[in-house]
């Protein structure tokens, strides 16, 4: 089982993959460790969404990108 991602500690800007297997950039984070909000980068399933905004909770993000 995969560790939760602490978003506390995320800044703006950090590239995530979540576990849809989408690439997405922190663009607020409220640092209540429960979500944030996020545009996709890379969507492989709908590239439609590639630009758009979502809300991201902590179970969502599978791992932050270096």
């Amino acid at each position: 089982m995969a560790e939760i991602v602490n978003l506390i500690t995320l800044e703006e800007g950090v590239k995530l993959i979540t576990t849809a297997g989408a690439t997405v950039e922190l663009v607020e984070n409220p640092k209540d460790g429960v979500w944030v909000f996020a545009k996709y980068v890379i969507h492989p399933d709908d590239p439609s969404l590639v630009g758009t905004e979502d809300m991201f909770f902590a179970q969502d993000i599978m791992e932050v990108l270096k």
